[in-house]
């Protein structure tokens, strides 16, 4: 029986993948990294992804003041255009409404979840959200599904989670949920590939019973 949903953020929930491969360019930038962006590292932990790419600075700074520093760049310049994903709130309403519980668990930093969480005006929809301060070990690793499904007080096989990003869905599937590819900016084909059950473009291809099937 379908109890819980629970939603990666950026990508998933917020139509910004785009936006946060221009932050990290202008980030890149200024910290003299050349190398671009790679939406191979989409849905991994900022100290992940910092520490590939520019380790010494990591070394000199410290990883978590240029996630901080990265992270300012995004919410400043892009907080006027960001949006959900079509069909989110439509489905949230609906979920809140079968007495669903919903759950963010996302790799970014509890800052952005919760400035996306207000800018969507979805934080009434949500029982509860982790973030990447929440979590010790990132996405493909389970631990945040995990955790999500226990804040809200579901077994994982009475979850489903919504993903962008082929670490994510692994993620999802190693918890032991059933898991929906979102490829609003992503390769569908990536998503199937890494194993979810079902792969739409947005949310507006889904509905409760739809996802209910799943389950069964």
């Amino acid at each position: 029986m379908l109890k819980g949903l629970i939603f990666d953020m950026d990508g998933t929930m917020v139509d910004n993948s785009k936006l946060h491969i221009e932050a990290f360019r202008i980030f890149f930038e200024r910290h003299g990294c050349k190398e671009p962006f790679s939406e191979a590292w989409f849905a991994r932990r900022n100290e992940d992804i910092l520490k590939h790419y520019i380790p010494e600075e990591c070394e000199k700074y410290g990883w978590v003041a240029l996630s901080d520093e990265k992270e300012m760049i995004y919410r400043e310049t892009f907080k006027d255009v960001i949006g959900p994903v079509t069909g989110l709130v439509e489905l949230l309403d609906a979920a809140v409404a079968r007495g669903l519980k919903c759950c963010v668990g996302s790799s970014a930093p509890r800052q952005n979840v919760e400035f996306h969480l207000d800018v969507l005006d979805v934080r009434k929809h949500m029982s509860d959200w982790l973030c990447m301060e929440d979590v010790k070990i990132g996405k493909p690793d389970p631990d945040v599904y995990l955790q999500c499904c226990a804040r809200i007080g579901c077994k994982p096989s009475e979850c489903i989670v919504f993903e962008d990003a082929s670490a994510g869905v692994e993620a999802g599937l190693r918890a032991g949920c059933k898991v929906v590819g979102i490829a609003n900016w992503n390769d569908p084909q990536r998503l199937i590939d890494a194993g979810a059950q079902l792969v739409v473009k947005n949310f507006t291809e889904l509905d409760i019973e739809k996802l209910e099937k799943l389950l069964d």
